[in-house]
């Protein structure tokens, strides 16, 4: 009797065990069938996650153009980078021979150039989108700042086409080509008419700078060079007495900090 009455206690509290342990099988299946999310604390798979392991479509923005990426910078338009181009022009003003930095104290022609540059860059020619950095005179300053070595003082790229600012036209295949006095021009560089409005201070070759710029007297001579011809002597034509008012011819690019 008491070995039965044992056996049916064990046999009781047996099931009691079987009872709890089918019980949470259940449970676990349940939060497995419900996604996991609240039982066993796991979260719902959501689209647009980037939970590892989730294989579901992620929202992603387009291809951002980056700037350290372009030599020209990026096209706003595009989203891509820039082409690369020169883009040439003349000053809106005309000055002295020493109008442009060298009556300055003391005389800073390169920067009073560079600047009345960029200051018909930006009152004209803003839309090509050039680099305020990049804006300079095409002129002989000294032996140390000549026509010849702005490309590596300046960092001037030398493998793109120079085009016209006015109106996006070909003037040369490059900046060697263009300051080459030896090479014609593929167009004019500038659309100025002919005489004394297409006519700029460059000092080319350094024979003649109007004493390095700082002259008006009519004692003093600078050589000029004419923004509407195409012979390869265009940027050192003739001479003229610093009393009189010419216009300075620029260049610029985009790109770069």
């Amino acid at each position: 009797m008491r070995r039965d009455h044992a056996s049916r206690g064990a046999l009781a509290h047996g099931g009691d065990l079987m009872t709890t342990k089918t019980w949470l099988i259940a449970i676990v299946a349940a939060a497995f069938t419900a996604g996991c999310s609240q039982v066993l604390g796991f979260k719902d798979p959501m689209l647009n996650e980037t939970t590892p392991g989730i294989d579901a479509p992620v929202d992603m923005a387009p291809a951002t153009c980056m700037p350290a990426a372009c030599q020209f910078g990026c096209d706003p338009s595009t989203n891509a980078c820039r082409d690369g181009k020169l883009w040439i022009f003349r000053t809106g003003g005309s000055f002295f021979g020493n109008g442009f930095g060298g009556a300055d104290v003391p005389p800073d022609v390169r920067a009073g150039a560079d600047g009345k540059c960029l200051v018909t860059y930006a009152a004209t020619y803003g839309m090509r989108q050039c680099n305020n950095n990049n804006v300079h005179a095409v002129l002989y300053v000294s032996s140390s700042d000549s026509i010849a070595l702005m490309a590596t003082k300046y960092g001037i790229p030398t493998n793109v086409p120079v085009n016209r600012a006015d109106d996006d036209v070909l003037v040369s295949n490059n900046w060697n080509d263009l300051t080459d006095p030896t090479k014609a021009l593929r167009a004019p560089a500038t659309t100025a008419p002919t005489g004394d409005e297409a006519t700029v201070w460059t000092g080319a070759n350094g024979v003649a700078t109007c004493s390095n710029w700082t002259s008006r007297m009519n004692s003093a001579s600078g050589t000029q060079g004419y923004t509407d011809r195409t012979v390869s002597t265009w940027l050192s034509q003739t001479t003229s007495t610093c009393d009189l008012l010419f216009s300075l011819l620029c260049i610029c690019w985009s790109g770069g900090q």
